[in-house]
């Protein structure tokens, strides 16, 4: 039991001004997302602000004593805790067995409000059926770039704000007039080191505090090394050690690119079921995403195979070894795209997110669908003097008669009409 947690350094995490609408709701939040983006800091965060004026309990189902009693006697935790608090805060949920129908009936018969978190979503979705019309879920990410801006360079955030809420604007279906990008070069060179160290050691916020390349090196081992081969491998019981960390760099060798679940058989020695298996508990645990394809048309559409981005760059960057800087990579494009993924999934502004490929070849990165909407997004990163419009892009313009596109560049903003459509050139790092 925790009745105070400890005052320790918060970033301020965009997260919590959505779940604030929230905090007067009797309705449980589950705060969901891998280990170490800082769900217990949020929470702790929230415990905070609700302690002012509420009598607040911070629980952790780490502590064998405080698990054991939820499980085996959920009357006696209902006694102990719920008559004495109003709010009271789970951190590690997922550790619970048939949390769902203990936390149900916690809802149901008293006036409690509840937090919980946890890093396993297949858990917290097991509960979450006992809990219909009871609960509200929201997952934390790594830090966005611009939360990693205001973490590391709060004058830069500032001065970058207006052109990330811009970009939104666009996804929301607007047409702002886009302003020019930062005219001092020394601040643009600044921008564009700090996005370069983004990329490559990613957004979790412990990799972000590090002093040094050494310090960041050493907290995204430990983290691969405890979630994927401790906390996910033990917690869901998956195979040997050896072939779930096999199939985790034999995916981040592939990401951005299409994965053939039947070639990952061969290295991994796991049969094809076991392959899909365990992916499909990689991305229910957020190391990864996989992205199917946008069609209409089996004949002439890709319509199977999905490509895999992973949920932090600095993640897949440990799997495979390599922190190069980018001028050494050949891999800087699909690092660019690995990034952009996670920025539109983070979001929440689109209900899908595909891709887009013919078969003869034809191919754009992105479909972003809400409602009647669809903006395709092409991801680039090379710098852009002209804008080029590709002749995938213009082809699924032109066949799906959309009003919005984009193309991100390593340049400036810009925007170039085309029949009905306007389409849009945005700085990568602002997406």
């Amino acid at each position: 039991m925790i009745n105070n947690p400890a005052k320790i350094h918060y970033y301020t995490r965009d997260l919590f001004s959505k779940i604030e609408t929230f905090l007067k709701t009797k309705e449980i939040i589950a705060i969901v997302g891998s280990r170490q983006v800082g769900k217990t800091t949020l929470l702790q965060k929230i415990y905070n602000e609700l302690s002012k004026k509420q009598k607040c309990l911070f629980l952790t189902f780490e502590n064998r004593s405080e698990l054991e009693l939820f499980e085996r006697d959920v009357e006696s935790f209902k006694d102990l805790y719920c008559t004495r608090y109003q709010v009271i805060f789970i951190d590690e949920f997922q550790y619970a067995k048939d949390a769902g129908q203990k936390l149900k009936y916690l809802f149901d018969t008293t006036d409690v409000k509840f937090f919980i978190s946890g890093s396993a979503s297949l858990q917290i979705k097991e509960a979450g059926k006992y809990l219909v019309g009871r609960i509200f879920t929201f997952r934390l990410h790594p830090f966005s770039f611009s939360e990693y801006l205001r973490a590391i360079d709060e004058p830069i955030y500032r001065l970058t704000r207006k052109y990330f809420n811009q970009v939104q604007e666009i996804f929301s279906g607007n047409n702002p007039k886009v302003e020019s990008l930062i005219k001092s070069e020394t601040i643009k060179n600044k921008l564009a080191a700090y996005f370069e160290q983004y990329l490559i050691f990613g957004g979790y916020p412990r990799v972000v505090s590090a002093k040094n390349t050494e310090e960041k090196k050493q907290v995204l081992e430990s983290i691969v090394d405890n979630y994927l081969l401790r906390d996910i491998q033990s917690l869901l019981k998956l195979a040997t050690e050896n072939e779930l960390m096999t199939l985790a760099r034999s995916l981040s060798l592939q990401s951005g690119n299409l994965v053939s679940f039947t070639e990952l058989s061969n290295p991994t020695h796991l049969s094809y079921k076991e392959v899909k298996k365990h992916i499909r508990i990689l991305e229910e645990t957020f190391i990864l995403n996989l992205v199917y394809p946008y069609f209409r048309n089996k004949r002439t559409e890709l319509v199977k195979n999905p490509k895999v981005f992973f949920g932090d760059n600095g993640f897949h960057n440990k799997l495979i070894d390599n922190f190069m800087p980018l001028a050494a990579r050949a891999d800087s494009g699909a690092l660019a795209e690995n990034f952009i993924f996670n920025s539109l999934s983070s979001s929440s502004a689109f209900l899908e997110i595909n891709f887009w490929r013919t078969k003869s070849q034809a191919e754009v990165d992105f479909i972003l669908s809400r409602e009647n909407q669809i903006i395709p997004l092409e991801a680039k990163f090379a710098p852009m003097g002209k804008k080029i419009i590709g002749k995938s892009l213009f082809s699924f313009i032109n066949k799906y008669k959309c009003k919005t596109a984009i193309v991100t560049t390593n340049g400036d903003f810009g925007i170039r009409k085309t029949g009905a459509a306007a389409v849009y050139f945005i700085p990568a790092f602002f997406i």
